[in-house]
């Protein structure tokens, strides 16, 4: 029996509100990279325009936003899922089949997205950990939790193991690296397992030339490979997407979202937990030492997804008390994909090489006033759109990608 697109008429408003702020706040944290902050020395930072309001907007981003929103759109991911599998068992439907075929579309963006555009996708990562949850559909809501914990937990056992027995092996990653680089004549030096990422970084985004650009563009992979090895970001996102299989359960089901006792207690609980471990985890990011790397990968741990919930609870509180002006946010919400990658195209043309070429000469100030107007500008791109289409561009491709026929996307 063929599966059918879920009708977008019965979407929830908060899942697209949800999705569109995490657009948003993903975009803010992403724009480090996009605009070269992420690896400018602090004496070059000291000396731009702006210094010091730079430095606390870097400190604010580092606590209130970076992985908290990356986290909240993997819970997302999960709440999908749990409605695409309500919608296949209803109709008798083949789920590991169809959300198979949906994560092998979603694969296929991903990968273009990562080897042509951008070394920071997740659309890869969120497909090929897509194909592990399935085995997690029939898991009772105690087991998923227990699951998230563990998973939540994995990434600091997986550091301490790497530290006892002395072996980082994601580092090996570095020898291919080098040799792809140094192949294509670009600078890569590694010196006991470090390199210069700063000159690195100049090289790779004030790049002037298409050539060069996908030459540099091609061996990223493998930098985020060792990036994603590091840190264990796949525990990390099966642990939230499992979160968001039992937040889904919840809404289907059990209409948490009228539940305003508990979303006030998952709120202040969170918010308890996640800010003082936030702050923590900003300080350690700026040290050097196997000691605050363990703190690093702790605080984060015990914090990120805590104040995630709490921000994802206080939104509900705040529909619920008739904040209906949030609604601007769904149409990016319900164009999220679209929307992700677009956010890339735009920034290389702003800030590399190839474009207007303004990374490095930005003070982040403006970033994020360049950043806050793109989104604006999406917002209504986005809003026009789906007065038009039920889908986003991509979103449509993605669908006829996953029921393998022709769907109809003028309303």
């Amino acid at each position: 029996m063929k599966s059918n697109p879920i009708n977008s008429s019965n979407r929830i408003i908060f899942l697209d509100i949800l999705r569109g702020l995490a657009i948003l706040f993903i975009f803010i944290a992403n724009c480090y990279t996009f605009s070269g902050w992420w690896s400018i020395p602090d004496d070059i930072t000291s000396q731009m325009n702006g210094s010091q309001i730079n430095s606390i907007l870097k400190q604010l981003t580092a606590v209130f936003i970076d992985g908290k929103w990356y986290s909240i759109f993997s819970i997302l991911f999960g709440i999908g899922f749990v409605i695409q599998y309500e919608n296949a068992q209803a109709k008798n439907q083949s789920f590991p089949a169809f959300f198979s075929k949906r994560m092998f579309g979603l694969l296929f963006f991903g990968l273009i997205h990562l080897f042509f555009l951008w070394v920071g996708d997740i659309l890869t990562l969120y497909a090929l950990t897509g194909f592990i949850l399935i085995y997690f559909r029939n898991h009772g809501n105690k087991q998923l939790l227990i699951w998230s914990g563990v998973l939540l937990l994995m990434p600091v056992v997986h550091l301490l193991l790497m530290i006892g027995f002395d072996n980082f092996y994601p580092l090996l990653i570095l020898n291919k690296l080098e040799t792809y680089f140094l192949y294509h004549k670009i600078p890569f030096e590694v010196v006991d397992g470090q390199f210069d990422l700063y000159a690195f970084a100049k090289t790779w985004i004030e790049s002037n030339t298409w050539k060069d650009f996908f030459t540099i563009n091609f061996g990223m992979p493998l930098m985020r490979t060792l990036r994603i090895l590091m840190e264990g970001r796949i525990f990390k996102v099966l642990a939230c997407f499992l979160i968001g299989i039992w937040t889904g359960r919840m809404i289907l089901k059990n209409d948490i979202l009228q539940n305003k006792s508990l979303l006030k207690k998952i709120a202040v609980f969170g918010f308890l937990i996640g800010i003082p471990m936030n702050i923590l985890l900003a300080v350690a990011k700026t040290q050097s030492g196997q000691y605050w790397t363990i703190i690093n990968f702790v605080s984060y741990a015990f914090g990120v997804v805590p104040l995630a919930c709490a921000y994802v609870a206080s939104l509900a509180l705040l529909l619920n008390s008739g904040h209906k002006y949030l609604s601007i946010f769904a149409p990016v919400g319900q164009m999220a994909m679209s929307n992700y990658i677009f956010q890339t195209i735009i920034s290389i043309l702003i800030f590399y090489g190839v474009g207007l070429g303004l990374a490095f000469k930005t003070p982040l100030w403006q970033v994020l006033l360049i950043v806050l107007l793109i989104y604006l500008l999406q917002i209504i791109f986005s809003t026009v759109w789906l007065r038009h289409f039920r889908f986003g561009p991509l979103e449509w491709l993605w669908r006829m990608m996953t029921y393998q026929k022709y769907i109809s996307n003028r309303k």
